[in-house]
């Protein structure tokens, strides 16, 4: 971790109005982090903005607090900041046009558990062995001695549940459940949580899974499972369709381009194997986990398909994996001895 509790108290030791951001296509972690953490300002006494590059799904909107969200390209704020706190973003652009309230004297708290290259903040409460954002500012909270209010609470069961794929992924651990554990005890009910994120969507974005599910290509012996939504979708929540892709049996490396408007596409990558698909998204600009990571292209879908795959398909060359071999077995014991972070 290379800030500590007691910078970012004293970062927080701070009357003006402190603007609190997270990345672009905001998920679990991003929404429950903003969340959580304007709720750790609420009993310090700071005044805040929350904003972010984007529309918050609505399947968020039980959380307390999510109506403070302001979407910065729909609400810009047309002044710079003297302080600015971000979360979850592992490298700047990630942040989109909350950019442009960073000025040369503006001081940046980065909160995050991603590692994509040179941290950029003044402060960086960055751990990487967290399984979420969420869990540092659970440290957070007990450093400073802070009340786990029901606000607190929500944000951070939501941020865990959400980066460990629901208790799935190998950064799930004894910890992950200790905290959930003690945010049901604060007053969170984990049947409603898991009922308005999981299992109460609206019919257009499931019109967009099946669309999406209905363009599954397979690559390289079945090793490769790449899925793809255009922009007719546009509004429609696609975060974890890319699981879809993951969970079909004997693929070891998924893809999901998802085209934002014309010749601009985002894409997620999860990896069941030893492959570090962080790395194949910095080869593109972009960062993630060792089992989750993503980008953005700007470009022609065949090109970036094309690139893509050739790159998917030396990774599986250089790491040797094959039909033949049970991958992911193998990557569940090596997770376990090293706790793995995805």
């Amino acid at each position: 971790m290379n800030g500590d509790f007691q910078q970012v108290s004293e970062f927080l030791d701070y009357e003006d109005e402190l603007l609190v951001v997270s990345h672009f296509s905001p998920d679990g972690d991003a929404i429950g982090s903003v969340l959580a953490f304007s709720g750790i300002l609420d009993q310090i006494g700071i005044k805040y903005i929350l904003g972010i590059d984007d529309t918050c799904p609505n399947k968020y909107s039980f959380l307390p607090g999510f109506e403070l969200i302001r979407d910065l390209k729909k609400q810009p704020l047309g002044r710079r900041f003297e302080r600015i706190a971000i979360l979850d973003a592992g490298a700047l652009p990630r942040i989109g046009v909350a950019r442009e309230y960073i000025e040369d004297k503006t001081l940046v708290l980065n909160i995050d558990h991603h590692f994509t290259g040179p941290y950029y903040g003044d402060i960086n409460l960055v751990n990487v062995q967290a399984c979420a954002t969420a869990e540092i500012l659970y440290d957070l909270c007990n450093a400073l001695g802070l009340e786990i209010d029901e606000k607190i609470a929500y944000g951070l069961y939501v941020g865990i549940l959400s980066d460990t794929g629901r208790f799935r992924f190998s950064n799930t651990n004894e910890r992950s459940f200790k905290i959930c554990s003690e945010m049901v005890e604060k007053g969170v009910d984990p049947c409603w949580v898991t009922e308005n994120v999981y299992f109460n969507l609206p019919v257009d974005s499931v019109r967009a899974l099946a669309a999406t599910l209905s363009s599954l290509e397979l690559y390289f012996d079945g090793l490769v499972c790449l899925i793809a939504l255009d922009s007719k979708y546009k509004h429609s929540d696609s975060e974890g369709f890319v699981e879809h892709a993951s969970s079909v049996k004997g693929v070891a490396l998924a893809t999901f381009i998802r085209e934002i408007e014309k010749d601009l596409y985002k894409v997620s990558l999860r990896s069941r194997c030893r492959i570090d698909v962080a790395t194949v998204a910095r080869k593109f600009g972009g960062g993630g986990h060792l089992k989750a990571a993503g980008f953005r292209h700007k470009g022609k879908i065949g090109e970036l398909k094309k690139d893509l795959l050739r790159e998917l398909g030396d990774q599986l060359e250089r790491h040797k994996i094959s039909k033949d071999i049970d991958f992911i077995k193998e990557t569940v014991a090596e997770d376990l001895v090293n706790n793995v972070n995805v």
